[in-house]
């Protein structure tokens, strides 16, 4: 936040065909658009919410502009979601679980276009408070650590930022975010992303340690998007 399976080839095969060519300008009829701090029309005001649907958690952070977010094929893929927005100072959301942990989270980028930073995996831990992303398209900047590693056959760079009296899930608070940096996943296709693999590399080399230990208290872990570049952009995404 800036300011902040297997499966059968058959359905391998259907999945992708479906999320790479979703109607995403008429929304089907059984879309869902969660009530809470969002419209009747998706759009969201400019705080962080976030609820449950299709059995996943998910949340939205978003400064100025405006932002909207569907879930127009929940009922065929219940972690799909879709984000739309323009002129955001920041805007960052995605669905995936309450509870980060060391899982193995499959993806589909049925749709992304216009503008935006990052797609992938974000989440916080509490202890140490630290903020994550594995970018699995665009760029997150900061420091390179000089230990990149591979995962899931891809090659990853770990980068370090500080955060200084920043916006966290804590409140105001100075934090590390911890980035991993792949960035060039493809769109339409079944990924996935080995999170103990990314977990265990920042427990080796993040430089928390001795003082706090492993990483531990996970907080929320959605697969999602952030864009603080003031354009317009969509995605329509799944994951499982």
């Amino acid at each position: 936040m800036k300011k902040i399976v297997s499966i059968t080839v058959f359905f391998m095969f259907l999945f992708t065909s479906c999320t790479n060519n979703l109607d995403t300008d008429n929304l089907p009829e059984n879309a869902e658009v969660q009530q809470k701090s969002i419209d009747s029309n998706g759009y969201i005001s400019d705080n962080r919410t976030d609820g449950n649907n299709g059995g996943y958690f998910w949340t939205i952070y978003k400064e100025g502009g405006w932002g909207r977010l569907t879930f127009p094929y929940a009922n065929q893929y219940a972690g799909n979601f879709q984000i739309e927005y323009d002129n955001n100072q920041d805007i960052v959301g995605g669905k995936g679980w309450r509870t980060g942990s060391g899982r193995t989270i499959n993806y589909n980028i049925g749709l992304l276009q216009g503008a935006y930073n990052f797609v992938g995996v974000y989440g916080w831990t509490r202890t140490p408070l630290i903020e994550y992303y594995v970018v699995e398209k665009g760029n997150i900047p900061g420091q390179n650590q000089n230990r990149n590693f591979n995962a899931n056959g891809k090659n990853y760079q770990f980068k370090k930022q500080l955060r200084s009296n920043a916006p966290s899930i804590l409140g105001t608070k100075t934090f590390y975010q911890y980035i991993s940096q792949h960035g060039s996943a493809t769109t339409g296709n079944n990924q996935k992303v080995n999170m103990q693999a990314h977990i265990n590399h920042w427990n080796n080399h993040g430089g928390h340690r001795p003082q706090w230990g492993n990483l531990r208290d996970f907080d929320y872990q959605v697969f999602g998007i952030e864009s603080y570049s003031g354009g317009w952009g969509k995605i329509n995404a799944t994951v499982w």
